[in-house]
């Protein structure tokens, strides 16, 4: 009886996880589409990693102050990291190439995570999830943080949408136009990232970089209106996603990180028969 109860519980459990799993795995295939087509459209690919390794500075702040004693949630400061972080690389691409500013802020983070990280060794395992990411075990808040923030991105992006991609293809076009390119940009910058951080303790800092831009750049490869990409994208991403929970379920591999190989095989794949087609 007892027997019968356990396993009935763990049962419950476990499908209350799955559907989170799936939840967020919905969600951050949506994010994937919009925000990473965005970010491929503005050849800015390498953002969603700057934005991801900052963000992850921001968690690891958090932890450290956790470790004094004061209740502080790692998302906020994950933003605002993630966010300043982009915006310093966008500004430092006026003066030159802004993947060397990226490069740069993503150095400066993760030097800074390193640092807080070994003077709070004991919380350090914390950190382990916003790393790598687990979507097996998310918490309500955390479904929470990311169903709000991909309707903010859905909305935000739907009512912006032309702007965004007029300022990506012809910056000096849009600003002909009396388009505000500068405010624009950074708005853009600051969906993106924010988008990147609300997926991240689920696919984790190293990973959402293939999440984002793989299903992107292969949809470019295969669609030809930009409806088009960002709903190979969003198929791509989703259906990797599927499959990371159902290997991850089988054969105890994280999930991420199958979706992640998926997605990047897929990108590969797109891009070699696209290229033996053409010859």
């Amino acid at each position: 009886m007892k027997r019968d109860i356990h396993t009935l519980f763990t049962v419950i459990i476990m499908d209350e996880l799955l559907i989170r799993s799936l939840i967020a795995s919905f969600c951050i295939a949506l994010n994937a589409s919009v925000a990473g087509t965005l970010t491929v459209f503005r050849k800015a690919s390498f953002l969603i990693a700057g934005a991801a390794h900052s963000a992850f500075a921001g968690a690891a702040v958090a932890i450290f102050v956790t470790s004094f004693g004061f209740s502080i949630h790692y998302f906020p400061l994950a933003v605002a990291f993630a966010i300043l972080a982009a915006i310093l690389a966008t500004l430092s691409a006026r003066f030159g190439d802004i993947n060397t500013g990226i490069a740069v802020s993503f150095a400066l983070s993760m030097s800074l995570a390193v640092i807080v990280l070994s003077r709070t060794r004991e919380y350090a395992a914390k950190a382990w999830q916003f790393m790598f990411g687990d979507l097996l075990l998310l918490t309500v808040n955390d479904i929470v943080i990311i169903t709000v923030f991909t309707s903010i991105l859905l909305l935000i992006a739907s009512f912006f949408y032309y702007k965004f991609l007029f300022i990506s293809f012809d910056p000096d076009g849009a600003e002909a136009m009396g388009i505000s390119v500068k405010r624009i940009d950074l708005l853009l910058i600051a969906l993106i990232s924010s988008s990147v951080v609300s997926a991240m303790k689920a696919v984790g800092a190293i990973l959402i970089f293939a999440l984002f831009v793989a299903p992107a750049a292969s949809a470019k490869e295969i669609g030809k209106k930009t409806n088009e990409i960002l709903l190979i994208s969003f198929i791509i991403a989703f259906l990797s996603l599927i499959a990371g929970i159902l290997i991850s379920l089988t054969y105890l591999i994280p999930a991420g990180a199958f979706a992640a190989f998926i997605t990047s095989l897929c990108y590969f794949g797109i891009t070699f028969l696209k290229n033996i087609s053409q010859r």
